[in-house]
């Protein structure tokens, strides 16, 4: 439920049960006095009938002697001389009765009057469909008086978050204070508060990406001359372990610079229209051809016939050689390439992705501690973002590493 009704019903709950409680009392004590009403006048319209019988022998205003349908309880309880009043019956056949003592010639009798309620229970009747409209229609005009300052309340919420989500999209010029409509209260100084969070959160990542990009570029020339020295040294197999070294520190150094470039947003696509099964076929075919994923097995399946989409088929090409080169390191054979019109799916029958990154995602804080992973994860992920793909990491049906690259359904076509 939204925070907007929950607002409502709450300012509703709360009359409903103000105009309840207050109808409740009001129609205890309305009913109380009108009972006791009826007692004084039942008992004050026997004594003057039993004054007017003692003069002049005659039954007058509705008055009876020893009447069978008195109650026995209140015949018993008159037999002391003293007039008493006793409720009878239910509904619309209720009777207030009034009873006595009295003298009927040689012998005593027992006079009574009785008055009917059916005035009383009308009266409290309208009294209860008074009270019922009284709740009904201030809970309907609260209702929507509730509903539209809720609305006022809520739609600068509604704005506010509009703005983070923006924000979380790398929207960084976004200020979520400056997309609701200020006014000096908690929301404001919530939004304010965001505001100087993400302000902070973005001078941290800026200082890390300059940190990133300045040490890629500072390793660079030191690692050209140690290239260069390291083409001159002999065959020997000592020579071959500093030149093999050397080049993952220049693939290290690279990998930094395209991070760099990735998580500064400075990325420039070139779209053409690539035929999906055919582009994923002919980079495995390439890879295995130039060694690269070594002699592992690797299965391409395709399931996209005729499909196409327009995107940078340079950093496709990169996302799935980086996601394929992770398997053959850290994974085993038989290594699955899968297409269809809704992503491209790499399993391998290994260990698997580490929990932290099934948990996190690839990230260049998580992959020196995830046996190796390396900044290729890392480097597609980025990649697939800024083609409007999603790279999805999980474990595959059989057990091993399973990589989900999400195409973005806009750009996918068929031929």
């Amino acid at each position: 439920m939204s925070l907007r009704w929950k607002i409502v019903l709450t300012v509703v709950a709360c009359t409903v049960i103000a105009v309840l409680s207050s109808g409740l009392i009001l129609r205890s004590y309305v009913a109380s006095a009108e009972y006791e009403r009826l007692r004084t006048s039942t008992a004050d319209q026997l004594a003057s009938a039993a004054a007017i019988y003692a003069e002049t022998g005659m039954l007058t205003l509705n008055a009876s002697i020893d009447d069978p349908e008195l109650p026995p309880a209140l015949a018993e309880a008159a037999q002391t001389g003293t007039a008493v009043t006793q409720i009878t019956g239910s509904g619309d056949d209720e009777w207030v009765w009034a009873a006595s003592r009295v003298a009927v010639g040689s012998h005593e009798g027992i006079m009574s009057v009785r008055l009917d309620t059916s005035e009383s229970q009308d009266l409290l009747a309208r009294l209860d469909r008074g009270l019922l409209i009284g709740m009904l229609v201030p809970g309907a005009l609260l209702t929507l008086l509730a509903s539209l300052i809720a609305d006022r309340m809520t739609r600068r919420l509604s704005q506010g978050a509009a703005a983070a989500r923006r924000i979380a999209q790398g929207d960084s010029s976004v200020k979520v204070s400056e997309a609701i409509t200020y006014r000096n209260d908690e929301v404001s100084d919530f939004a304010l508060a965001v505001d100087r969070a993400v302000d902070r959160l973005q001078q941290r990542i800026t200082s890390e990406q300059r940190f990133t990009s300045d040490l890629a570029h500072e390793l660079r020339t030191p690692l050209t001359g140690l290239i260069n020295a390291a083409a001159l040294l002999d065959d020997s197999r000592p020579a071959e372990l500093v030149r093999d070294r050397v080049q993952r520190l220049q693939t290290l150094v690279e990998d930094l610079l395209e991070v760099s470039r990735l998580e500064g947003g400075k990325v420039e696509l070139q779209l053409s229209r690539v035929v999906l099964d055919q582009t994923v076929h002919s980079l495995v075919q390439r890879l295995q051809a130039n060694t690269i994923l070594g002699e592992h097995e690797v299965r391409v399946m395709p399931g996209a016939p005729g499909v196409a989409m327009e995107t940078d088929l340079r950093r496709l090409e990169r996302i799935l050689t980086n996601v394929l080169i992770n398997a053959a390191k850290h994974g085993a054979d038989p290594i699955e390439v899968t297409t269809s019109p809704e992503a491209i799916t790499i399993t391998d029958h290994g260990p698997g992705y580490p929990d932290d990154i099934l948990s996190h995602g690839p990230s260049r804080y998580l992959s020196a501690g995830a046996g190796g992973m390396g900044l290729g994860l890392v480097i597609a992920e980025g990649q697939a973002r800024a083609l409007g793909m999603q790279l999805r990491v999980g474990r595959a049906a059989g057990g091993g590493a399973r990589t989900d690259i999400v195409l973005p359904a806009q750009f996918v076509a068929r031929v």
